[in-house]
């Protein structure tokens, strides 16, 4: 079973967003980083979880307990239901991904257990902004 450690960084001034995911798989650790572009801080953090699913599909991982920091999203995921409409494709996106996984779990984890994912992403946006 694989823990996936995912964070958004975004700026307001101009809008743009990046974003992390930390894979931790049976002793292996794989770190990707993401330019989400023009989107807000929330909808960032769906973007990247979306990736990040998209990593471990590629990764053949099929095991997984993701640890994010979004109360929104996991909220979601205990509820399956999406209240703001808005991230409803990233919601659909990312139950149609991971069916066929053996497990597939989203926690909420306090910022200050993140912070790798949230390091990287930081550094992610100001690699991106820098352009």
């Amino acid at each position: 079973m694989a823990l996936i450690y995912i964070d958004a960084a975004a700026r307001q001034n101009p809008v743009y967003a990046a974003g992390a995911a930390v894979i931790n798989d049976e002793g292996t650790r794989h770190e990707f980083k993401f330019d989400l572009g023009a989107l807000d801080n929330h909808e960032a953090e769906w973007a990247v979880l979306d990736k990040a699913v998209d990593e471990v599909i590629a990764l053949n991982i099929t095991s997984v307990i993701i640890h994010t920091d979004s109360k929104i999203i996991s909220d979601s995921f205990d509820r399956y239901f999406v209240k703001n409409k808005k991230f409803q494709p990233y919601f659909n996106s990312v139950r149609r991904k991971s069916a066929g996984f053996d497990l597939f779990l989203v926690s909420h984890t306090p910022r200050n257990r993140n912070k790798s994912a949230d390091h990287l992403a930081k550094e992610a946006l100001y690699k991106y902004t820098k352009k």
